[in-house]
């Protein structure tokens, strides 16, 4: 089975099935026939059917659970971080045992953890109030993936839970797991005046002259009309951090992006209906020239298209490069107009390791097998960084997951212009929140960072770069 979603709180076969099949709703299973997996004591399912058909894809994450409870002498993977085998009772304990399971178990899987494993350990069946990990009779009666052990802890939380509630339900959202639409065939029916007083929603809305639904984890349909909207995030991005530029002194209609960092993901942001938003908001270009640069592009290719939009015949060439920036620019002549790195990782991703597409956080081995260590992560950033800090006054846009990363990100960037040969002095043209990050929420897997949620494109940020004096 493939682990699109997984709950702790719920069988994961059912929940998979809701994939392919919308009519099951897989919160409403009977509670009483619920049970844990004996091994690992982490994961649930409705019988032993479903515990059987699953068996194929847990077993191996299940035994490495038991070989850790065994060495460690404990009766539950949480009972690390505390004495006398006891469950935890603070939220520091919590955190501390979850911290090490992680770390014990990617240790003996000899690998970097898979999606569901780290969410099976990250959000755990427990009251959240009394984190108790073992009778827990309610649930929130919106979302159904909040227990707690007591209708008083239900109503003391329900504040804090009621911020949450919503995203929940989105990110555990059956639906997602489908392929979004490639062509909803929508029509412009006018531009955004303020771009930079809107968000991504707001916009999609103004310009297709439709309306998003409030709830669209409800049916099929209005789930992948929110999906579709979520993929013009990069394209209004750079929109939104062009209203900080000073777009009409460029003096060209030809606009050429360097999109760094680009997966394979990158092109399908940038299809006609993306490019056509661009010529919308900025019409004064009629050709946009796209080059995708990274490790995790598909493949080397140039494309081009050619399509009338408001009246003007419109170009859009792409170029593919599979490697490195500083290996591209050896090839490359001539400037680009702006640079851009989408949830760039400037501080955290190495090359050996590549984005999972379940999570873009998750680092999982690129022909290896091998348990990450430390000499692993080669930093193939600081070269990359350097070549766009050298083209000098050309903006650098980049957006992070959360704002801890942005400040991270930042600081890489600093760094390498504080160590490099070139005396370099970065202008950060502005930092903000981003209005048009992607809608889809993505839980917070790290204990060190506030966002319990965060999203694609998250927070965005501009600078340019010129010679000391």
């Amino acid at each position: 089975m493939s682990y699109e979603l997984c709950s702790a709180l719920h069988c994961n076969v059912c929940l998979a099935q809701a994939m392919f099949q919308p009519l099951i709703n897989w919160t409403t299973e009977d509670k009483s026939n619920i049970r844990h997996c004996s091994g690992c004591q982490l994961i649930k399912y409705c019988g032993k059917l479903h515990q059987k058909i699953d068996w194929p894809f847990h077993g191996e994450f299940c035994r490495a659970i038991q070989c850790i409870k065994t060495t460690y002498n404990i009766k539950h993977p949480f009972h690390l971080s505390t004495k006398n085998g006891e469950d935890p009772e603070t939220f520091e304990e919590m955190e501390t045992a979850q911290i090490q399971l992680k770390y014990l178990l990617s240790d003996v899987l000899k690998r970097p953890l898979k999606f569901h494993e780290e969410e099976l350990i990250s959000f755990p069946n427990i009251c959240a109030v009394c984190l108790k990990q073992k009778s827990l009779p309610h649930t929130c009666s919106q979302c159904r993936l909040q227990a707690y052990c007591s209708l008083q802890h239900l109503e003391e939380h329900s504040i804090e839970h009621g911020k949450v509630c919503h995203l929940l339900k989105l990110y555990y959202c059956p639906y997602k797991a489908n392929e979004p639409p490639t062509n909803l065939n929508l029509k412009y029916f006018g531009r955004v005046d303020d771009l930079h007083k809107t968000n991504l929603a707001a916009a999609f809305e103004k310009v297709f002259n439709l309306k998003l639904s409030c709830e669209p984890y409800k049916t099929l349909k209005d789930y992948q009309l929110f999906s579709y909207a979520s993929d013009f995030s990069c394209i209004s991005s750079i929109c939104f951090a062009m209203c900080h530029l000073n777009v009409l002194s460029m003096e060209t209609s030809k606009l050429v992006i360097h999109v760094v960092g680009a997966t394979v993901e990158s092109r399908l942001w940038f299809q006609q209906i993306h490019t056509q938003f661009f010529f919308l908001q900025y019409p004064f270009f009629t050709t946009l020239e796209l080059n995708f640069i990274g490790p995790d592009v598909l493949e080397n290719v140039q494309e081009e298209m050619h399509y009338e939009f408001l009246s003007q015949e419109r170009s859009v060439y792409y170029v593919c490069y599979k490697g490195l920036f500083q290996e591209y620019v050896k090839y490359f002549r001539g400037s680009p107009s702006i640079i851009v790195s989408f949830n760039c990782g400037f501080s955290e991703y190495s090359q050996l390791f590549k984005a999972n597409p379940s999570n873009p956080r998750i680092l999982t081995a690129e022909n290896s097998v091998e348990a990450p260590t430390s000499s692993a992560h080669i930093d193939t950033w600081q070269g990359a960084l350097l070549e766009m800090l050298l083209y000098f006054r050309v903006p650098i846009i980049f957006t992070s997951f959360t704002k801890q990363e942005s400040e991270f990100d930042f600081a890489a960037l600093q760094k390498v212009a504080d160590t490099g040969t070139f005396q370099i002095h970065i202008d950060r043209i502005f930092k903000a929140q981003n209005p048009f990050h992607d809608l889809r929420p993505l839980r917070q897997w790290q204990t060190d960072d506030d966002e319990s949620f965060y999203y694609r494109n998250g927070y965005i940020q501009a600078i340019y770069t010129r010679l000391k004096k």
